[in-house]
């Protein structure tokens, strides 16, 4: 949005001294494109007038294209700049009134690696975003394959499962995260429970072109969640180019292209992935029948030099089909170790199918107005369908590890039938206008419409030594039963208007302030939420290039449909919306070391949880309690450096450490005293009957995404004397998260889960288009690159666990068996480009 003004300020700073104009009497136009030595279109290059008095410049847009009003009748020398590539200058003299097509062709200067990195990071921290290179992602070995991967690693960013591209940050829930694709927000599907039952999620990154991504105190322009904001931008080829890529865990295909009158620009891609190779490492053993795929595309055409109409679609289904067999899993401690044996009957199938489609009609009225209008639709259409029965053994192990004796016996039987259709349509208007100089207007409104109707029945039943739990010995009572039909219509009215102020002191030091307000409004629960948020830029004229900044504003979420659901499955469409206030402040310091650029990244943040509603986590579902309220606080520190560790090949460190706390209004539990004033603890005291109580407030609890420190590195690198052998490295750590028995109340999860840590590694062998290869012969005539990889996930073979069954003997006493993820497989990888 504001990156193309911010460079300007800063290019205008480098160049004072020569960018001038003449007398304004006579005018004259020069157009074009400026692209790089390989038809790419540079967006953001300076372009101005050399010896002709002060003139503001004027830069080109996202599709390298420009326009400027040049003095006539007069010679004049046009100055074309951006870091990183040679400048070039332009010689003319034009008459009154004519316009001159000028296109330029750049190229790559030596040495620029460190204006390009400093001109970026000063534009992302302005604006409380991170730029992520998209062409690492396909680098970076991770079982999920997904595009989600290069958030795994990011500072301030969570994840506890490799099969699951769901993320958490900054202590916020899964559900707390904008995805925005061309300026659309996408959404994920509402009923997934497990990582293995996910797929695919909805960026494709054959085709993406931009990727900007915010742990917090993000701008008012983006929309109403607590905690992060991902911005992906897909490309608008200049050229035919395709890709495929092929693994034991699925493929790719991706093809683009460009008219002949460079007006209309398509791109298409597909993928296919199936886990099933995967999942055969898990704990439970069984037949799984896994299949995710999709299809993209995003279509543009310039009507004219003024309107432009762009069309993204997506089409999804995700199928998974599940037949267990059987379960064996260790557990407990070394004095007291158990083993849980179960033999299944049954299946899962379950089925998502989303339908994404957006058009839009871009109006650029000149160089300082554009407008844009969009419609888009998201459909999903969700359903979950298993009856899994469960024999199970608990045995405790001997000092040999092999099973000693019985402790518990039983079986269980799982039911599920769930439906969900979900539609949300909206019509959007945003405009941009550059008032003066540096200070940029921008707004937004939207009406959007939200259907969801569900169809919910689900029940467990759990046996243990022949006995129901919990035993009646008149009636059979079955556990978590929900059986519900909802139906929810409403419309929600949002909106925004945010300005960018520019000022440059006597000093040349920059300031940069952002400040924006948005509302939301929505017929469900009638209420008005009104968010003000502001960010803070300074730039010191100082020898280090160092940027602070400090960010704050208030972050509310208006319950979608989720968090109105409680575990009985009853809908509260009253439920007021979630609010937050962020205040976050950083650095970033770019630097060089060894001769290469590098980038440190510095923040700080409290968020003031005014009003949330409790959740509880497992695996990767979220459920809520929206018949309560809490209030809470999560505080920390995230860091991240970034560059060229080894010469060409970007790699970065971060580290957060993070606490988040939260307390449940009006939450409250009982202490039962006998007769001879003893606390009564369960199969310990022996006189059980209570003849008095004591009630005790719960205070400030963990909040269950509370890791409190996460660790994740990329590194690439490749042999010096076989440049084209590259080996990549993914590192994930994290602590353990709070959890404890279902049968507890939301303030009974003090327990802790083990440390998540993983490592994956990939190594890949360029064996077409070898670095420095000037004349190609043989397949080189027909391809651009071909890569063969090979990659091993978990090399360490690390027991994560991601969530816990409890199971219940006679005596009611549970048993905590966690639900380890996958260990170490290998992958093979082939990727094509044309």
């Amino acid at each position: 949005m504001t990156s193309k003004y911010i460079r300007v300020v800063i290019c205008t700073a480098l160049y004072a001294g020569i960018c001038f104009v003449g007398h304004a009497q006579q005018k004259a136009r020069i157009y074009g494109v400026v692209k790089d030595s390989l038809g790419q279109p540079i967006p953001d290059v300076l372009i101005s007038l050399t010896g002709n008095g002060p003139q503001e410049p004027v830069i080109t847009d996202n599709n390298g294209k420009f326009s400027y009003t040049v003095p006539a009748e007069k010679d004049i020398d046009v100055f074309f700049f951006h870091p990183g590539y040679i400048s070039q200058n332009y010689k003319m003299n034009l008459k009154d009134g004519e316009e001159k097509q000028i296109d330029v062709s750049f190229h790559i200067s030596s040495g620029s690696s460190l204006k390009t990195v400093s001109i970026s990071a000063q534009r992302q921290s302005a604006q409380e975003m991170m730029e992520l290179n998209p062409k690492v992602v396909n680098s970076i070995p991770m079982p999920s394959g997904d595009f989600n991967a290069i958030l795994a690693t990011q500072p301030g960013v969570s994840t506890r499962s490799e099969l699951s591209s769901e993320y958490s940050v900054r202590g916020g829930s899964y559900d707390e995260n904008l995805v925005y694709v061309n300026g659309i927000e996408v959404y994920r599907p509402f009923l997934v429970r497990e990582g293995e039952q996910e797929g695919l999620s909805f960026v494709n990154p054959d085709l993406v072109s931009a990727v900007s991504f915010s742990a917090g105190g993000f701008e008012a322009k983006y929309g109403d969640k607590m905690s992060s904001v991902l911005d992906v931008t897909y490309k608008k080829p200049t050229d035919f180019e395709a890709s495929a890529s092929a693994s034991l865990l699925g493929g790719t295909i991706h093809l683009e292209g460009v008219d002949k009158s460079h007006r209309f620009t398509w791109i298409v891609g597909a993928r296919y992935k199936s886990n099933q190779y995967l999942l055969s490492s898990l704990d439970v053993q069984g037949d799984y029948k896994p299949k995710f795929g999709d299809v993209q595309a995003y279509l543009t055409y310039a009507i004219s030099d003024r309107w432009e109409l762009d069309v993204l679609g997506n089409f999804a289904l995700n199928s998974y089909n599940f037949v267990p067999q059987d379960e064996t899993a260790s557990f407990g401690t070394i004095s007291q170790a158990y083993q849980l044996q179960v033999y299944f009957q049954g299946q899962e199938v379950d089925a998502f199918q989303t339908v994404t489609g957006a058009t839009s009609l871009q109006y650029n009225a000149n160089d300082k107005l554009k407008l844009r209008f969009t419609v888009s639709a998201y459909n999903s259409q969700e359903s979950q369908d298993y009856d899994v029965e469960g024999d199970y053994l608990i045995s405790q192990l001997g000092s040999t590890g092999q099973a000693a004796y019985g402790v518990g016996v039983g079986s269980y039987l799982n039911h599920a039938r769930d439906d969900l259709n979900a539609l949300v349509y909206n019509f959007q208007h945003s405009g941009s206008y550059e008032y003066k100089p540096g200070n940029t207007l921008l707004w937004g409104a939207t009406i959007q419409r939200e259907q969801f109707t569900s169809q919910t029945s689900q029940w467990n039943l759990i046996d243990s030594a022949g006995y129901s739990v919990p035993y009646n010995p008149n009636i059979l009572l079955l556990n978590n039963v929900v059986k519900t039909y909802d139906t929810l219509d409403s419309y929600r009215l949002m909106g925004f208007a945010e300005n960018i102020s520019r000022w440059q002191t006597l000093d040349t030091n920059m300031i940069i302030l952002t400040a924006g307000v948005r509302e939301n409004y929505s017929t469900l629960n009638h209420q008005l939420v009104i968010s003000p948020r502001a960010t803070l830029a300074y730039k010191p004229n100082w020898k280090k290039d160092i940027l602070f900044r400090f960010s704050s504003g208030f972050y509310a979420q208006p319950p979608l449909y989720k968090e109105m659901i409680d575990q009985y499955g009853i809908v509260h469409p009253d439920e007021k919306a979630q609010e937050s206030i962020h205040f976050v402040a950083g650095a970033d310091w770019n630097f060089k070391a060894w001769k290469r650029p590098f980038k440190l990244v510095t923040e700080a943040y409290y968020k003031d949880l005014l009003n949330i509603i409790p959740y509880e986590v497992n695996n990767v579902f979220v459920n809520y309690y929206p018949n309560q309220t809490a209030k809470g606080y999560v505080q920390g520190i995230d860091m991240k450096i970034n560059g060229d560790f080894v010469k060409g090949l970007e790699s970065w460190f971060s580290l957060s450490v993070m606490q988040a706390r939260y307390q449940v209004n009006n939450a409250y539990y009982y202490t039962y005293y006998n007769t001879y004033g003893q606390q009564i603890i369960p199969d310990v005291t022996t006189n059980n009957t209570p003849v008095d109580s004591v009630k005790h407030g719960v205070g400030y609890q963990p909040m269950p995404t509370d890791q409190r420190v996460t660790v994740g590195i990329f590194f690439q690198d490749y042999l010096p004397k076989f440049p084209n052998f590259k080996v990549n490295l993914n590192l994930i750590f994290g602590t353990g998260i709070p959890f404890g028995p279902p049968s507890q109340t939301l303030y009974g999860d003090t327990l802790r889960s083990p440390f998540y840590q993983r490592v994956d590694i990939g190594c890949s062998y360029l064996i077409v288009g070898k670095r420095g290869q000037s004349i190609k012969t043989g397949l080189a005539r027909y391809f651009h690159a071909i890569w063969i990889g090979l990659e091993v996930f978990n090399l360490l073979q690390a027991n994560n666990v991601i969530s816990y069954n409890w199971i219940a003997d006679a005596s009611g006493r549970e048993y905590a068996v966690p639900n380890y993820l996958t260990a170490r497989e290998v992958n093979v990888r082939l990727m094509i480009e044309l």
